[in-house]
C-alpha cells in the first residue's frame, strides 16, 4: 500500500499526472539558483512541442492551503516567468473566487482554481503504476557510497537546475557527463543496477528535451549548417568556438600583461585546450541528432524514458522502443562503452 503523501506534495503529484496525461514532459521540484543563491523551486516544470519551430515551457506554482494568498502568488509567478524567460505560467490554488481567475487573466497567468482541483482529485488515478517524486528520491537514497560524487540524490536535484533557464548546449554537455556516470554505475554497482539505469533514463530524457529545444532554431537550416551548429555546441558549449576563443584571448592577454615572462605558457594553454576540444568525438552525436527522423522523435522518446525512470515496475532497456534504445546506443558509442552490456542485460 502506498504511503500517503503530505497534502501539498499529493496535489503536486495529482497535477503532475494530469499534465503527463495531457502530453507534457513534466519535472517536479526544479531549483532556480542564481550566482550560488537558492532563489526558489518551480513546483512543476512543463515542456511541450506544439510544432517543428515552436516549443512551450510552462512553470506551475501550486498552493494547497486554506489561506493561499493567491494574489501574491500571481505577482510572484508573473515575475518568475519573466526572469526565467518561459512561455507560460500557471498558478494552481484551492481558492474558488472568480475574481482570482479574472485577475490571473489580466496578468496573463492561467489559474487552476479550487473547483478544478476538486474535480481533478476525484478523477485522478491511484499512485500505483508510477513512483511519486518522494518515492523516486528515496530510492536514490538507498545507495550511499563513501567516495565523493556518489550522492545520487544530490546529483539528481542539482542536475535539474538547467531546466529553469539554461536549456541548451551547456545543459546537454553537463547531462552527458551525468548520464555517462550512471551508465558506468549500472555496470559497476550490481546491487543497485536498476536504480542506476533509472537515473540513466532520466538524464537521457533531459538530453533529448534539450536537443529538441535546440533544434527548434534549426528546423529549416541546411543539413551541413545544422550539423556544424550541433557539433560546435557539443564541442564548445552554448558560447560556441567564438566564445571560447574570446576567453582564451583574454586569458593569454592577462598573462602577457602581468607575467610577460610566461608568454610561452599562454600559448601552450591555448594550443593544449584547442587540441583537447578538437579530439572530442562530437561528430557521432551531431550526425545522429541532426537526422530529421531522430529530431522528430526526441520529445516522444524523452517522455518514454521519463515514464520508464518513474515506473513502479522496473523497465529494462531491452524492452524500450527502438527509438529510445537507439539514443541510448549512440550515447554508449560516444562514451566508448559496450552496448550489449547495457541494452541486452538490463534485468537484475
Amino acid at each position: 500500500m502506498t504511503e500517503k503523501l503530505p497534502k501539498g506534495y499529493e496535489m503536486e503529484e495529482v497535477l503532475r499526472r494530469y499534465f503527463i496525461r495531457a502530453g507534457y514532459f513534466t519535472v517536479r521540484g526544479v531549483p532556480f539558483v542564481y550566482e550560488g543563491f537558492d532563489i526558489t523551486d518551480v513546483d512543476i516544470w512543463l515542456y511541450d512541442r506544439p510544432s517543428s519551430v515552436s516549443r512551450h515551457r510552462i512553470i506551475v506554482d501550486i498552493k494547497n492551503k486554506k489561506t493561499p494568498q493567491v494574489i501574491e502568488r500571481i505577482f510572484w509567478t508573473k515575475g518568475l516567468r519573466a526572469v526565467l524567460g518561459v512561455e507560460q505560467a500557471i498558478v494552481a490554488t484551492t481558492d474558488k473566487r472568480s475574481a482570482v481567475s479574472d485577475f490571473g487573466k489580466e496578468q496573463d497567468i492561467l489559474i487552476l482554481d479550487g473547483a478544478f482541483l476538486d474535480r481533478l482529485g476525484k478523477t485522478s488515478e491511484a499512485f500505483d503504476k508510477r513512483l511519486t517524486e518522494e518515492q523516486f528520491v528515496a530510492l536514490l537514497g538507498t545507495y550511499s557510497p563513501t567516495k565523493a560524487g556518489g550522492d545520487w540524490k544530490g546529483r539528481y536535484k542539482g542536475a535539474k537546475r538547467p531546466l529553469a533557464r539554461d536549456l541548451g548546449h551547456n545543459a546537454i554537455n553537463a547531462w552527458l557527463i551525468d548520464a555517462k556516470y550512471f551508465a558506468e554505475q549500472a555496470q559497476l554497482v550490481v546491487t543497485h543496477r536498476e536504480i542506476a539505469l533509472r537515473m540513466l533514463y532520466m538524464f537521457i530524457s533531459f538530453i533529448a528535451i534539450a536537443f529538441d529545444f535546440v533544434m527548434k532554431d534549426l528546423a529549416f537550416a541546411e543539413p551541413t549548417a545544422k550539423l556544424a551548429t550541433l557539433n560546435d555546441g557539443l564541442r564548445h558549449g552554448s558560447q560556441g568556438a567564438a566564445g571560447i576563443k574570446r576567453v582564451l584571448e583574454l586569458a593569454t592577454g592577462l598573462i602577457d600583461q602581468y607575467a610577460p615572462e610566461q608568454h610561452h605558457l599562454g600559448i601552450r594553454i591555448k594550443e593544449g585546450l584547442n587540441k583537447e576540444l578538437e579530439s572530442i568525438p562530437t561528430k557521432i552525436l551531431a550526425e545522429y541528432f541532426a537526422k530529421q527522423s531522430v529530431s522528430q522523435e526526441l520529445f516522444t522518446v524523452a517522455k518514454e524514458l521519463e515514464a520508464a525512470a518513474y515506473s513502479s515496475a522496473f523497465v529494462p532497456p531491452n524492452i524500450l522502443s527502438p527509438s529510445a534504445r537507439g539514443i541510448i546506443g549512440v550515447l554508449l558509442d560516444f562514451w566508448e562503452m559496450d552496448r550489449k552490456a547495457t541494452l541486452q542485460n538490463g534485468d537484475s
